[in-house]
């Protein structure tokens, strides 16, 4: 997509290359996929052709001010929306990690991290899965992060290297290069 920006302006080429790339093969799958997933159809009113259209003839010094995103958006609903909506951060689509290890996943995680094939797999020191357990349990210190990243680690690994999903994943195979 690079070669097809026709901008010498590197924010206008940036946000080209984004239109045509992490904006439909990340945001949007997203946003679609979790919609979906709860029988909802999301819109998304600020990709309107003409919006977009428009919003490319306007010079890419008024796009920005500083590192303010989405300034002239701001200022065209000020009147509209209060400051507090306004003015705070990004929120983003934050996954309840936390929360899922903390209650339906907790036994789950402890398992299968403690589990003696994941011991001996020889990828983490098996003493500091159970200091993060352990400090994560007895809310010390929250390794949500650091238990999902192990968690699915393990998973991947049991599904797409151990051998007894062999067979299966050389059936997938052969779907696939049919």
């Amino acid at each position: 997509y690079a070669a097809r920006v026709q901008t010498n302006e590197p924010l206008d080429a940036l946000l080209y290359i984004d239109s045509k790339t992490y904006l439909p093969g990340d945001i949007l799958t997203k946003v679609d996929r979790m919609s979906m997933a709860a029988s909802l159809e999301t819109r998304a009113p600020l990709l309107d052709h003409k919006l977009i259209e428009f919003v490319t003839r306007i010079p890419a010094s008024m796009k920005m001010r500083g590192l303010e995103t989405k300034h002239i958006l701001k200022r065209a609903v000020q009147d509209l929306v209060p400051p507090e909506i306004l003015d705070r951060p990004k929120q983003g689509f934050g996954v309840p990690l936390q929360q899922w290890i903390n209650s339906q996943l907790r036994g789950r995680i402890r398992e299968t991290l403690t589990s003696q094939r994941a011991r001996t797999r020889g990828y983490v020191e098996p003493r500091y899965v159970d200091l993060l357990l352990d400090e994560h349990e007895r809310n010390r210190r929250d390794h949500s992060s650091q238990l999902w990243a192990l968690f699915m680690l393990e998973l991947w690994h049991r599904l797409f290297q151990d051998e007894e999903h062999a067979p299966r994943r050389e059936k997938e195979a052969e779907i696939i290069c049919a």
